[in-house]
């Protein structure tokens, strides 16, 4: 991390967590990834790797995709941004190295360069500030839009939360912060709006261990079924036209700490429910998470560690559709 971004971090970051349902939140994140590919065939490579169509974005914009083993299982996911020059790959800090490595694998002979620039471009978070006219008369309204200004990418969200991504070279981003004149959140404030938003991250506790239609990617439309061949295609392809999801993500809350990894059990003995993909803690004294759980039991008495949980309801959007 640079140290000019360190020195911000230090002096304009909240000791304490907020209300992200209503306070405004600009929260540095810093356990996220940010690797460019870049070169002439870097399209073409990237479209042949991963999950979504990467031909939705031919103009800058950006979208959710993942990536996944032969067996269809994910191996992360991403959100995807096309500059115009290069695509970045957003995702969790803990696999970067193991995704760059087996990504460059793939590169054999094709003009395509993989880079990390986690250090050099920080990432930030912005939710529940309506009026960013500060930063630039333009700001992009549409999901996965996006606009390129003074050294900074303000990104719409493409997951549809109305939140924004905000990256760029440090002393454009932070000269862009200082306008907006609001002390920075804590990291774990923009785990916890991820979860309320219904986006899930792979760890690496819970790397090829699901499906995408399992962790609600089709529903993200970070999965396209229209697209050519990808690493696990046919399995997944299976699962949308032949098959039946018998487990999805879904929102959880507890009195009790929540752990990535977790598993959850029914009423019935010893019947194994689900297990946790994301968790934080939220201001109102409980614990959130985002778990995959099977649909036959949500309406079971479910526990952690003989602790009670409860199901709580996703967004509109995402409800609306597991149910349909």
């Amino acid at each position: 991390m640079q140290q000019a971004w360190k020195d911000f971090l230090k002096d304009n970051t909240l000791d304490s967590g907020i209300d992200v349902t209503n306070s405004p939140v600009i929260s540095p994140l810093l356990g996220i990834a940010m690797l460019t590919v870049s070169g002439d065939d870097r399209h073409n490579f990237l479209h042949s790797q991963f999950m979504n169509d990467l031909n939705l974005i031919e103009s800058p914009s950006a979208q959710l995709s993942a990536w996944s083993n032969p067996k269809g299982q994910v191996i992360t996911n991403f959100i995807i941004i096309n500059t115009g020059i290069s695509y970045l790959l957003i995702f969790k800090e803990e696999l970067k190295d193991y995704v760059q490595k087996r990504l460059t694998m793939f590169v054999l002979r094709s003009d395509v360069k993989i880079e990390d620039i986690s250090e050099s471009s920080p990432l930030v978070g912005i939710a529940n500030i309506h009026d960013l006219s500060v930063l630039t008369k333009n700001i992009p309204k549409n999901a996965g839009k996006i606009i390129a200004i003074e050294g900074i990418i303000i990104v719409s969200h493409p997951d549809n939360s109305g939140r924004y991504l905000i990256t760029g070279n440090t002393e454009a981003l932070i000269n862009k912060l200082l306008k907006l004149d609001i002390k920075l959140s804590n990291n774990s404030t923009w785990e916890l709006l991820d979860i309320l938003s219904g986006l899930p991250w792979i760890t690496k506790a819970t790397q090829e261990q699901f499906l995408p239609q399992m962790l609600n990617l089709d529903i993200l439309k970070g999965l396209s079924y229209q697209k050519g061949c990808y690493p696990g295609q046919e399995v997944i392809a299976r699962l949308h036209y032949r098959g039946e999801v018998k487990k999805r993500l879904s929102l959880i809350k507890s009195e009790q700490p929540l752990t990535i990894g977790e598993q959850i059990t029914s009423e019935q003995p010893d019947s194994k429910a689900g297990s946790i993909i994301n968790s934080a803690s939220h201001s109102d004294g409980l614990y959130y998470a985002l778990a995959v759980i099977n649909l036959s039991q949500l309406n079971d008495k479910l526990t952690i560690n003989n602790n009670t949980i409860t199901v709580i309801d996703l967004p509109d959007a995402i409800k609306s559709q597991i149910n349909s």
